[in-house]
């Protein structure tokens, strides 16, 4: 269950109705008392103040006032939800819709209303009501995937949660409760695809992409190869299985994964790349810088591609080239990693070419980054 948590929640979207004050209110032919505007603009107030009390004294002077006037009571209902008074809310946010069943956030309400006393169906029907009505209503379409998440349908949730994300993609609360629906759509695919089968490959392959995902990279290694021993011929597990290796530091068993990929895949991107970034890391440039070279014909991701490269000549002595990949690298979007990495080269490959016043601002640049991603730290490692 996930009601007791929504106080914020619920604030947030009572908020929204408020936020207009008395102007958004239905009126009657003849319009409300200056005095029941009033008491709705000092209901509203309140509510904004987070005094639900408060609000509550306001707007049910309103609706004595003015019995038929369905904000007041739309405001009155939503003064007692915010109070725990379930209740008396469904009361009100009831008349509410009576008196103008087209009125905007009341359904919505009355739906979070019944969802706080576990009355689900009732609120998915009230909800779709107000989905109906406001189609692209961000609070009640992320209601809606909370109430249907709770219910147990996560492709319903899903819908509308991904519906609110394209309204709202910044939201946080929308992609927490977006990225729980997935996470149970995936879960409830794979127990169904265990029950099918629960040796085949693709169930050891689900499983150890869980594993590595969650930072067990030994567990994904040993469903990796149970997998492998029923689909040898599959690439992609051989390159999944060369970079769970890669995070347990066992470079050889990477580098033989890598190898059956490029055997199978002989312009597979990924495996070059990693096959010569391997190389040139453990001090073998001439594999490396070869293996690199084939990476980038095959469009390997540029940035760390060209870094590597250029890392592999510098090793091999040859600096004006290294220069320009390094380069080359700095102009293709590089990681924070790549970015400093990069810059640390350049320092040490412009002093080998006797580029000082290069060779300065390359290290004025590195000491710019680490400073920029450890104000306590802008001097770092930098080569004599």
């Amino acid at each position: 269950m996930m009601r007791t948590a929504f106080g914020c929640l619920i604030l947030m979207s009572a908020a929204l109705v408020f936020s207009g004050g008395p102007a958004l209110m239905a009126q009657g032919d003849a319009g409300p008392s200056p005095e029941v505007i009033r008491l709705l603009q000092a209901g509203s107030d309140a509510m904004h103040r987070g005094k639900a009390a408060e609000a509550e004294g306001d707007f049910r002077q309103a609706v004595t006032a003015a019995p038929q006037l369905a904000d007041g009571y739309l405001g009155l209902g939503l003064t007692e939800l915010r109070q725990g008074k379930l209740d008396d809310a469904e009361k009100s946010l009831g008349r509410a819709i009576e008196l103008n069943p087209q009125l905007p956030g009341a359904h919505m309400f009355l739906g979070i209303a019944a969802y706080q006393m576990n009355q689900l169906g009732r609120a998915m029907a009230a909800l779709n009501e107000e989905v109906t009505l406001q189609p692209h209503n961000v609070e009640a379409l992320n209601w809606l995937g909370i109430v249907e998440l709770d219910s147990g349908d996560a492709a319903k949730a899903a819908k509308a949660l991904d519906e609110a994300a394209e309204l709202s993609p910044k939201d946080a609360n929308i992609r927490y409760y977006q990225g729980r629906a997935h996470s149970q759509i995936a879960q409830e695919a794979y127990q169904a695809l265990y029950r099918i089968d629960p040796d085949s490959w693709l169930v050891h392959r689900a499983l150890g992409e869980n594993y590595s995902e969650s930072g067990q990279p030994e567990k994904a290694i040993e469903e990796f190869e149970a997998a492998i021993k029923k689909q040898p011929n599959n690439a992609d597990l051989y390159e999944a299985l060369g970079e769970a290796n890669q995070k347990m530091s066992r470079f050889d068993e990477a580098i033989k994964a890598y190898a059956k990929q490029v055997e199978l895949n002989p312009h597979s991107a990924i495996a070059l790349y990693n096959l010569g970034k391997i190389q040139v890391e453990r001090g073998n440039p001439d594999a490396g810088v070869a293996l690199l070279r084939q990476a980038i014909e095959a469009h390997a991701t540029a940035a760390p591609a060209y870094f590597y490269l250029g890392t592999g000549l510098a090793a091999q002595g040859k600096n004006e080239e290294a220069v320009e990949w390094l380069r080359k690298a700095l102009q293709n979007q590089p990681s924070d990693f790549i970015e400093q990495s990069d810059y640390y080269q350049l320092v040490r490959v412009y002093q080998k070419l006797g580029r000082k016043d290069d060779a300065q601002h390359a290290a004025e640049e590195l000491k710019r980054l680490k400073a920029k991603a450890s104000p306590g730290n802008v001097q770092g490692n930098l080569p004599n």
